[in-house]
């Protein structure tokens, strides 16, 4: 449907200069001083803010808004993009993302096509919203579909014919900050059955790894199910003294590597566990 598919390309032009917006507030603006500085403090290179277009949005209701309109897009449109909210009592529309550092989300070919959002650490105490915010449902984002980090690592992990899948997006930065290229992220959530068919085309090797706590073991066991329904052969990583990948790799890469090559498989950690 030619119609359909020109409405998507407008959303994805959108979206992707959003993340240029975002990226580019991250770099210059005083206003994200504060976010510059949490990255820093988590090790992150200058090469990696750049090569996952890592973005504040400022803690205003319309700056992105005024810039979107400013290159031609409408409310409407960008309200369909996911990045505006309707106000309640008024006519218009307000930022959706506000003081919050961004994560874009990419499909399988590198379009932008959503944002994970984390509260910048100045404001946590007094943050309403949660910690953590996405994209809402759109045309061109849907969760379930989209596996953090795949069209940067989808290469490595045909190669290497292994997939490591950790939690957070800080653990896949992280791991591919140093040279741990074949990892993406589920970004918190069990696997669901699109995600297993998309990492089903480039191997049949997945190595889970979940964060120590009780959340942790539970989105292991709901992303097993799917997994083991496309006959995934999958293998579950033991974190050795640190909380999450992002920890470990960073104390000590080796040791990590380590735990990669001794994952048990996914019956035996059962057994272990039990």
């Amino acid at each position: 449907d030619p119609d359909l598919t020109s409405k998507r390309n407008v959303l994805l032009d959108i979206v992707e200069l959003a993340a240029k917006f975002y990226h580019k507030i991250l770099l210059d603006s005083p206003a994200a001083a504060a976010a510059r500085a949490y990255l820093q403090q988590r090790a992150l290179t200058e090469s990696t803010i750049e090569t996952w277009q890592i973005g504040y949005s400022p803690n205003t209701w319309d700056s992105l808004l005024n810039f979107l309109k400013s290159r031609g897009f409408g409310e409407n449109e960008i309200f369909l993009a996911g990045l505006s909210v309707k106000k309640e009592k008024m006519t218009g529309f307000y930022d959706r993302f506000r003081g919050r550092i961004m994560f874009p989300l990419n499909d399988l070919n590198g379009n932008v096509a959503g944002f994970t959002a984390r509260v910048s650490p100045e404001k946590e105490a007094e943050e309403k919203m949660g910690k953590y915010i996405n994209t809402p449902s759109t045309m061109i984002y849907d969760k379930s579909k989209i596996l953090f980090g795949l069209d940067k690592a989808k290469m490595a992990i045909k190669s290497e014919d292994a997939a490591v899948l950790v939690e957070g997006q800080m653990d896949a930065i992280t791991a591919h900050q140093h040279g741990f290229a074949n990892t993406i992220a589920s970004s918190g959530t069990a696997l669901t059955a699109e995600q297993v068919n998309l990492i089903k085309r480039y191997t049949n090797n997945i190595f889970l790894s979940f964060d120590a706590d009780a959340a942790g073991g539970l989105a292991a066991e709901r992303g097993i199910a799917q997994a083991m329904q496309a006959e995934l052969n999958i293998k579950v990583i033991e974190i050795p003294d640190a909380k999450d990948p992002d920890e470990c790799i960073k104390k000590n890469p080796g040791a990590w590597r380590q735990a990669v090559s001794a994952a048990k498989p996914m019956m035996r950690y059962y057994f272990d566990q039990t």
